[in-house]
């Protein structure tokens, strides 16, 4: 008998209809995305919520913030970075992994360890002072003296910041000049008088900086 003709693969089952995705197909295919964007998050870039007003007038507690991992870049004066402060209560790790999946699955509505009463997130600030300098403070404005000179420089003559809230600041009248050590940074809030910062803290080292923001999106986050 002679041998039968043989289709071409391509055309094996042209005419199989698809099965629909099932649940748990779906499922994986959540659980992968969620996996790929806390890895992304961890590693590269991330979203934060600006959570209060300290930034003010730069950016408010509604505003959405996009941050780069610190150790990718170099931190310039003048910067908004993102740093967990050292009173804050942080949650034990895989409470940590579990709250930033629901953060995902609910864009960020729902905070799993802030419900059982530990401290999330990460609060902003400006870089003012940078290894080597001398930083002081009188009222509201910040004075730097980079390494080698002998005058203090303005905020506002190296154009740090736009705008500072309030001109003056009556709790803190005056804060004797600091020097920065090496691998720490000098951290103030634009709205001076929220005093959680390098102020009444110290200097900060940079491996507590987790994230440089990149973009500001306005009035996204929750109030």
């Amino acid at each position: 008998m002679g041998k039968y003709y043989k289709f071409p693969r391509r055309y094996y089952n042209r005419n199989k209809v698809r099965k629909p995705l099932k649940p748990k197909h779906i499922l994986q295919l959540a659980l992968l995305c969620v996996a790929f964007y806390l890895l992304c998050s961890a590693l590269f870039i991330g979203t934060y919520r600006a959570g209060n007003d300290s930034m003010s007038p730069w950016c408010g507690s509604r505003d959405t913030l996009i941050g780069i991992r610190s150790w990718y870049t170099t931190l310039e004066r003048g910067d908004v970075v993102l740093y967990r402060p050292s009173y804050y209560h942080n949650a034990p790790l895989w409470l940590r992994f579990l709250d930033s999946a629901v953060q995902v699955c609910t864009f960020r509505i729902v905070h799993l360890a802030e419900f059982f009463g530990y401290d999330t997130g990460y609060t902003a600030k400006r870089v003012v002072g940078l290894p080597g300098d001398t930083v002081k403070i009188v009222g509201s404005q910040a004075y730097i003296q980079p390494p080698g000179s002998e005058i203090y420089i303005s905020e506002a003559d190296l154009g740090l910041v736009d705008k500072i809230t309030p001109t003056e600041v009556q709790m803190l009248k005056k804060v004797p000049p600091v020097k920065v050590e090496e691998g720490c940074y000098y951290l103030l809030s634009d709205n001076r008088n929220f005093l959680s910062d390098s102020r009444s803290m110290g200097t900060v080292e940079k491996k507590r900086i987790h994230a440089k923001v990149i973009y500001r999106l306005k009035g996204l986050g929750k109030q």
